[in-house]
Protein backbone atom coordinates (compact mmCIF):
# COMPACT_ATOMS: atom_id res chain seq x y z
CA UNK A 1 0.00 0.00 0.00
CA UNK A 2 1.08 3.37 -0.74
CA UNK A 3 2.67 5.56 2.24
CA UNK A 4 0.53 8.52 1.25
CA UNK A 5 -2.81 6.20 1.53
CA UNK A 6 -1.89 4.73 4.91
CA UNK A 7 -1.23 8.72 6.18
CA UNK A 8 -4.46 9.50 5.48
CA UNK A 9 -5.76 6.80 7.20
CA UNK A 10 -3.74 7.34 10.44
CA UNK A 11 -4.47 10.85 10.26
CA UNK A 12 -8.24 10.28 9.61
CA UNK A 13 -8.45 7.76 12.39
CA UNK A 14 -6.67 10.22 14.84
CA UNK A 15 -9.24 13.08 14.05
CA UNK A 16 -11.85 11.29 14.86
CA UNK A 17 -10.24 10.34 17.93
CA UNK A 18 -6.78 9.91 19.51
CA UNK A 19 -5.80 6.49 19.69
CA UNK A 20 -3.24 3.83 21.41
CA UNK A 21 -0.63 1.47 19.79
CA UNK A 22 2.55 -0.07 20.60
CA UNK A 23 5.84 -0.49 19.21
CA UNK A 24 6.19 -3.59 17.40
CA UNK A 25 9.80 -5.07 18.30
CA UNK A 26 11.76 -7.68 15.79
CA UNK A 27 13.84 -9.27 19.26
CA UNK A 28 12.00 -10.11 22.41
CA UNK A 29 11.69 -6.64 23.85
CA UNK A 30 8.25 -5.78 25.69
CA UNK A 31 6.05 -4.01 22.96
CA UNK A 32 5.54 0.17 24.40
CA UNK A 33 2.09 1.79 23.61
CA UNK A 34 2.20 5.10 22.61
CA UNK A 35 -1.15 7.54 22.42
CA UNK A 36 -1.70 8.91 18.70
CA UNK A 37 -3.22 12.24 17.83
CA UNK A 38 -2.83 15.14 15.53
CA UNK A 39 -1.49 18.78 15.50
CA UNK A 40 -2.29 20.77 12.49
CA UNK A 41 -0.83 18.49 9.19
CA UNK A 42 1.57 16.43 11.64
CA UNK A 43 0.62 13.20 13.85
CA UNK A 44 1.68 13.83 17.18
CA UNK A 45 3.14 10.93 19.58
CA UNK A 46 2.11 10.91 23.26
CA UNK A 47 2.79 9.42 26.51
CA UNK A 48 -0.03 6.42 26.87
CA UNK A 49 -2.61 7.22 29.13
CA UNK A 50 -4.46 3.56 28.81
CA UNK A 51 -2.25 0.37 28.24
CA UNK A 52 1.01 -0.02 30.26
CA UNK A 53 4.17 -0.42 29.81
CA UNK A 54 4.42 3.32 27.98
CA UNK A 55 7.09 5.23 26.18
CA UNK A 56 9.10 7.04 28.20
CA UNK A 57 9.41 10.57 26.16
CA UNK A 58 9.54 13.80 28.10
CA UNK A 59 7.89 15.96 25.54
CA UNK A 60 5.53 15.25 22.46
CA UNK A 61 6.87 13.64 19.14
CA UNK A 62 5.79 15.24 15.68
CA UNK A 63 5.92 13.03 12.85
CA UNK A 64 5.65 14.65 9.95
CA UNK A 65 4.35 12.95 6.11
CA UNK A 66 7.79 13.34 5.12
CA UNK A 67 9.29 11.50 7.99
CA UNK A 68 6.62 8.66 7.72
CA UNK A 69 7.23 8.50 4.31
CA UNK A 70 11.61 8.36 4.08
CA UNK A 71 10.96 6.06 7.09
CA UNK A 72 8.21 4.09 5.19
CA UNK A 73 10.61 2.81 2.49
CA UNK A 74 12.51 0.30 5.03
CA UNK A 75 9.35 -1.14 6.16
CA UNK A 76 9.22 -4.05 4.28
CA UNK A 77 13.06 -4.82 4.65
CA UNK A 78 12.98 -4.87 7.99
CA UNK A 79 10.09 -7.10 8.56
CA UNK A 80 11.49 -9.28 6.08
CA UNK A 81 14.42 -9.41 8.71
CA UNK A 82 16.79 -7.13 7.55
CA UNK A 83 18.31 -5.54 10.30
CA UNK A 84 20.19 -2.82 8.78
CA UNK A 85 17.53 -1.59 7.43
CA UNK A 86 16.32 -0.23 10.98
CA UNK A 87 19.66 1.62 11.48
CA UNK A 88 19.68 3.47 7.67
CA UNK A 89 16.18 4.62 8.63
CA UNK A 90 17.20 5.70 12.27
CA UNK A 91 19.74 7.90 10.78
CA UNK A 92 17.15 10.12 9.18
CA UNK A 93 14.39 9.77 11.98
CA UNK A 94 14.64 9.66 15.65
CA UNK A 95 10.60 8.74 15.19
CA UNK A 96 11.72 4.88 13.59
CA UNK A 97 10.01 3.03 16.20
CA UNK A 98 6.74 4.95 15.98
CA UNK A 99 6.69 4.85 12.18
CA UNK A 100 6.91 1.38 12.53
CA UNK A 101 4.53 1.29 14.96
CA UNK A 102 1.83 3.72 12.71
CA UNK A 103 2.45 1.59 9.59
CA UNK A 104 1.90 -1.34 11.34
CA UNK A 105 -1.15 -0.11 12.65
CA UNK A 106 -2.48 1.21 9.16
CA UNK A 107 -1.94 -1.78 7.78
CA UNK A 108 -3.58 -4.31 9.63
CA UNK A 109 -6.66 -2.10 9.62
CA UNK A 110 -6.35 -1.68 5.63
CA UNK A 111 -7.04 -5.54 5.79
CA UNK A 112 -9.86 -5.79 7.95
Amino acid sequence: MDAAVLWENLRERALKSEYEIHTVPQNKSVPLWFLVGVREKNLIIKKARNHTPSVNISMDRMITFKDFEYVYRYYDRWQKGETSSRQEAAKKSQNTAYIFGLIDEALKVAVK
